[in-house]
């Protein structure tokens, strides 16, 4: 469906994330082979901040000047399957990190390993054609994990904050993108 040009109520989307994915990171832009986190909880946030130097001289009393001097973006969630896979993930550890066989499992944590890159892929719901939104972020790394309470009255929920990085190799192809077809 394309944009409208005056506000219309078909514009406006309602939906959770039908899925959140991760793939090991692979050549600049390429496409990973992605697995699905199974379900979340409490959505999906996708943030962009940029900091600004800017100038405003002695005659004036507004900024004359706002260059961009940093871009950050972050993805967080909660993955609501508190399985070692996704636990591997979110501490950015390598695969080796979890032995064993089905359903028991083993995952140490070296502390000073070193920082494993991701692929990350949002789907969810959209105002294309298919009405289907895709967000793909192509290199990143798993930054934070919030609190993991074991306890009786609740879920084992992972929640955590990945940061998106830029593509040295090709930047103007920017660190990530949306399709909404």
């Amino acid at each position: 469906m394309p944009l409208q040009v005056v506000p219309h109520p078909d514009n406006i989307v309602v939906g959770a994330p039908a899925s959140v994915s991760v793939s090991p990171y692979v050549a600049s832009r390429g496409a990973g082979t992605f697995v699905v986190l199974g379900f979340t909880l409490g959505g999906v946030m996708i943030s962009d901040k940029r900091d600004r130097y800017k100038v405003s001289p002695d005659q004036l009393l507004g900024n004359v000047i706002s260059v961009p001097i940093k871009a950050e973006a972050t993805i967080k969630f909660k993955m609501l399957e508190g399985v070692l896979e996704n636990f591997r993930y979110a501490l950015g550890l390598p695969a080796g990190a979890k032995t064993g066989t089905t359903p028991n499992f083993t995952l140490k944590r070296d502390m000073s390993a070193a920082g494993i890159y991701h692929q990350i892929k949002v789907v969810g719901v959209g105002n294309g054609t298919t009405g289907v939104l895709t967000f793909t972020a192509w290199r990143c790394v798993f930054s934070e994990v919030e609190d993991t309470g074991m306890k009786k009255e609740e879920a084992k929920v992972i929640g955590v904050t990945i940061d998106i990085l830029e593509e040295a190799e090709t930047p103007a192809n920017g660190a990530y993108q949306y399709v909404d077809a």
